[in-house]
């Protein structure tokens, strides 16, 4: 089949689509306004609560969340202000992105938020080991241990697929097309998705992190998943997201869109420094989040 002249067009008009935002999730002008809020620390967290108690939706996941076993408080949290002091700032960023997009996620194809989320937990737990073993040398530039975001990189895990989103919502028949492909055909999705479209739901989803001024901590993670050589700056948290969705689809959580598995890929283990070992540990520990996954519903 020639894919040439219809790939260009396709591709420009996903890139259009994107840049207009009409069929994809965007930021409710009230998450937005939370978010930049976020950003200047002079800002009290009294006014930031009073913001985000116009958005009912929003305000009960915020204590759904705090309350939930994920975080461990140990008395519940009944106060907004309160819950937002003990999640800080960069877990209220996930939660507001989280809640723009969960009817979508939901909506566009069934097992991608558990599957999304579970990324998320194990993403968020893999950087909670890493940063607490002391005798692991994830250096930066400065010859200093390495302290990785794990708020960060729970965005950046639960939004890695969220390109699949723009693909089901603007080509539908398309969209269809990969999932039944990828159903039968022994190959990764990604290779589908450019088979069909001449891109693919990673580069997708980084244009369209980006058009919402997230921080190319997230973004460049969400692009280069796939290629972790090419993340510069952020090839330990891109290489977590790569891991985390492995160990996702390998436990069976939820639904990424294919049945195909890509094997452990090599420059995991090189740039994070583990073994076989520190995954099967990992694999232990995480399971049991399969019984958090209700915690945005």
């Amino acid at each position: 089949m020639e894919y040439g002249r219809k790939n260009v067009d396709r591709f420009d008009e996903l890139i259009s689509t994107i840049k207009k935002t009409d069929n994809i999730p965007t930021l409710p002008k009230i998450i937005s306004k939370i978010t930049n809020l976020m950003e200047d620390d002079t800002f009290p967290v009294k006014y930031i609560g009073e913001l985000m108690t116009k958005d009912l939706s929003l305000s009960a996941r915020i204590l759904k969340i705090v309350n939930s076993p994920f975080y461990g408080f140990s008395q519940r949290i009944y106060s907004l202000n309160h819950a937002i002091v003990l999640l800080g700032a960069n877990v209220l960023k996930s939660v507001v992105i989280s809640t723009s997009i969960f009817t979508a996620m939901k909506e566009s194809m069934e097992g991608l938020w558990e599957h999304s989320l579970f990324c998320a937990f194990t993403a968020k737990h893999i950087a909670r080991v890493l940063n607490k073993d002391k005798n692991r040398l994830l250096l930066n530039s400065n010859n200093k241990k390495y302290v990785i975001d794990e708020d960060l990189i729970f965005s950046a895990a639960l939004l890695h697929d969220i390109g699949k989103i723009i693909i089901a919502t603007t080509f539908k028949d398309d969209f269809r097309n990969i999932i039944k492909t990828a159903k039968y055909d022994n190959i990764p999705l990604i290779d589908i998705e450019y088979k069909i479209l001449n891109t693919s739901h990673d580069y997708l989803g980084y244009a369209l992190v980006k058009e919402w001024h997230l921080p190319s901590s997230i973004y460049l993670p969400i692009k280069y998943h796939y290629n972790l050589i090419l993340a510069g700056d952020f090839k330990i948290e891109t290489a977590i997201i790569n891991l985390a969705d492995f160990l996702t689809k390998s436990l069976g959580i939820g639904f990424s869109g294919s049945p195909y598995i890509e094997k452990l890929n090599g420059e995991v283990i090189k740039i994070l420094g583990i073994d076989i070992d520190f995954i099967k540990n990992i694999i232990e520990e995480i399971y049991p989040f399969k019984e958090e996954l209700y915690i945005f519903d």
